[in-house]
């Protein structure tokens, strides 16, 4: 549809008009020296190089940083990557899933209660979630290299991460200590 491979369509849809300079698909059997090397179990060094393909595809395999997802979702929200239309229809919540204590919207998880958008992922060698409350302006993500390394940081914060909204809405401040960005 676009002319473009898919790692040129999205650097050229999505990467680009969101500023997203430290995320791209980077060949697995060349990676920079800062790049994290995905392990498969959480202890001892046996790299995901051989168990996934060596350029990541549309299911998953792009490399990203913290700082990234937070400009990914001011990007989002602002209407640089889909229309601001769209993303109203994309992070809809549209199904309760009680087995994950989350609801459903299109390729987002949504908070049961709260406006919190969440996108998390995981393969051989690599785990994450970053929550997003466009209220505050705030992100938090947990990035691991690890299959499993993610999700016990995940949970454990995910409580910390409802206590500060909950506290936020109290006062009217964004959550105590935090660097953020009011949304405009």
């Amino acid at each position: 549809m676009t002319g473009d491979t898919y790692h040129e369509a999205v650097t050229r849809l999505v990467l680009e008009p969101a500023g997203l300079t430290r995320t791209g698909f980077l060949p697995l059997n060349e990676l920079p020296a800062d790049a994290a090397v995905g392990y498969i179990h959480d202890e001892g060094d046996l790299a995901n190089t051989l168990h996934l393909p060596v350029l990541g595809n549309a299911d998953g395999g792009a490399f990203t940083t913290a700082d990234d997802l937070h400009q990914f979702w001011t990007a989002f929200l602002d209407g640089r990557i889909v229309a601001v239309d769209t993303v109203a229809a994309m992070t809809r919540p549209r199904h309760d899933v009680p087995g994950e204590g989350l609801r459903y919207a299109m390729g987002f998880w949504v908070h049961p209660t709260r406006d919190v958008l969440i996108l998390e992922g995981y393969d051989a060698g690599a785990s994450f979630r970053s929550s997003h409350a466009p209220v505050h302006g705030l992100t938090l993500s947990v990035l691991g290299n690890s299959s499993e390394g993610a999700w016990p940081v995940i949970g454990a914060v995910a409580g910390l991460l409802d206590a500060a909204l909950q506290h936020a809405d109290e006062v009217g401040d964004p959550p105590s200590g935090a660097d953020v960005d009011r949304p405009r």
